[in-house]
């Protein structure tokens, strides 16, 4: 039997440098992001995808791996291939932008405000933020969901003077943004990341069972005086979220926002402050 001849769009090029598996797997992810391939819906086997684009089994498998590690696919035994939602890829360099880059990638994306109030932060966030005892700090509490799916659980503490923007703008906004808003600049930001356990408001809210690790992302941000303006805790669903990341060679322009990033959790741990999503 002749093989069917492939959709234009589904044409690899053997002069490209770049393997026939990334090729490939690059075409199916432009189709699922696009919606062509919708979220629930079975991938085509393997043969029948080695015929669409003339590759052996084997290429077709490399690719499917490829798109499973993106968290695009999942396999089902004895069922198949099925396409998953896509993860939010978000750039590591940007370390504010979660809000941009949630609505940028998913159109079903919404963020809820569960807390925005000025108040006296616990003694572990008071010594992240250098503040004397007494001192408050504005909190902000966000729930980022697609569709009816959680993602992301954020505890966002801001120095007080972020309390003059209003709740119903700062709802919207990034945190960058609400400082900026109040005549505050941020210059870097260090950065950790590490699976961990969270609080149970954080828990309930991401519908994660007791004792079960997510992705637990700190930051804390220095304005151009060098004093710590931010610092929040933020806690991912580990299959909803992909970080990533460019590295330069050496003399290259370096980023404008220079960030310290310490990616895992092998590295040495830092004060401990208490865990996320407790009432307070």
């Amino acid at each position: 039997m002749k093989s069917p001849e492939p959709h234009v769009r589904d044409i690899v090029s053997r002069e490209s440098p770049e393997p026939l598996y990334r090729q490939i797997a690059t075409l199916i992810e432009g189709q699922v992001r696009s919606g062509q391939l919708e979220v629930g819906s079975r991938l085509d086997a393997e043969p029948v995808l080695a015929r669409r684009f003339d590759v052996s089994r084997v290429t077709v498998r490399l690719a499917i791996g490829e798109l499973a590690r993106k968290g695009l696919v999942v396999r089902k035994q004895g069922k198949g291939t099925f396409i998953s939602q896509p993860a939010v890829r978000h750039d590591l360099r940007r370390l504010h932008g979660l809000l941009g880059t949630l609505f940028a990638q998913s159109d079903k994306a919404h963020v809820d405000l569960l807390r925005y109030e000025l108040r006296v932060p616990p003694a572990d966030v008071r010594h992240a933020m250098g503040l004397r005892a007494g001192q408050p700090a504005l909190l902000l509490v966000r729930l980022y969901m697609i569709d009816d799916k959680p993602v992301l659980y954020g505890e966002d503490w801001l120095i007080a003077q972020a309390a003059e923007v209003p709740r119903a703008t700062a709802r919207l906004i990034s945190t960058e943004d609400i400082l900026r808003q109040v005549g505050v600049r941020l210059a870097y930001a260090e950065t950790s990341i590490r699976a961990e356990t969270v609080g149970a408001d954080a828990r309930k809210s991401l519908k994660v069972p007791m004792h079960a690790p997510v992705l637990m992302l700190r930051r804390t941000a220095y304005g151009e005086d060098g004093g710590i303006k931010e610092f929040g805790r933020l806690a991912f669903c580990s299959d909803s979220y992909e970080f990533y990341f460019s590295t330069r060679a050496s003399g290259a322009a370096a980023n404008p926002l220079a960030i310290r990033t310490v990616v895992g959790a092998d590295e040495d741990k830092p004060e401990n402050p208490a865990s996320m999503g407790e009432r307070k």
